[in-house]
């Protein structure tokens, strides 16, 4: 089943700032949009987690060359093993339907929607986000400096995440994933109630604790919020 969300986005990169569906009243201009980012999340059955992976696996070494692609990957949770996220950033909205016309994706897609309950999250990056009422997206990214550090960072997030999930008003999602490409690269995963419940859990003891180191194991951390 698909279920495409619009949203607007907003690029922090401060990382103490955090690392439904409603529609805009009016869509951005098409010279106001950055770039186009696309959250898939898929849950499947367990017998059928190592064929979505492989397929999945397939889409993502296929769209590396398709023009515009700035990103796109497959993320897999350290908490649910039958849930993981194809992550895809886009220049352009014709770069995407060209992805989307192409005979990787027409071949591939289907196949992998046959594994599971795939959802579809479109987001849009531009400039000036409206961002009244609305719930939040943020996809927070971390480098680990090494293998050692990266399992490190995944023991601390799950620390993060129970917490977060225990405590927290106004929290949807909440998790830790890994890339199945770029070994040291992790996410956490997260969606908000509105603004006012992100920024209590900025506040929280468990966050103030826990993100700091996390950040010293790691090289690089961004985090982008989308509101929707």
């Amino acid at each position: 089943m698909k279920r495409i969300l619009m949203g607007i986005a907003l690029v922090s990169l401060i990382f103490l700032a955090s690392c439904n569906n409603k529609k805009t009243q009016q869509a951005p201009k098409a010279e106001d949009v950055e770039f186009i980012r696309l959250n898939v999340p898929l849950v499947v059955e367990p017998a059928k987690v190592d064929a979505a992976v492989a397929l999945a696996s397939d889409l993502v070494a296929a769209s590396q060359s398709d023009a515009g692609m700035i990103e796109y990957d497959l993320f897999r949770s350290e908490t649910r093993p039958d849930w993981m996220l194809i992550y895809e950033t886009w220049k352009d909205q014709p770069s995407l339907d060209v992805h989307s016309a192409a005979p990787h994706f027409t071949s591939l897609v289907p196949q992998i929607q046959a594994q599971g309950n795939m959802t579809i999250e479109q987001f849009l990056q531009v400039a000036n986000p409206d961002k009244a009422g609305k719930s939040l997206r943020i996809n927070c990214h971390f480098v680990a400096k090494d293998e050692a550090s990266r399992e490190q960072v995944i023991a601390k997030a799950k620390e993060l995440v129970a917490a977060t999930l225990a405590n927290d008003a106004g929290v949807i999602e909440y998790d830790i994933l890994t890339s199945t490409t770029r070994p040291l690269e992790l996410m956490i995963y997260e969606t908000w109630k509105d603004q006012a419940a992100l920024d209590a859990h900025s506040a929280s003891d468990h966050f103030k604790r826990l993100v700091p180191e996390l950040g010293a194991l790691c090289t690089t951390v961004k985090a982008e919020t989308f509101y929707r």
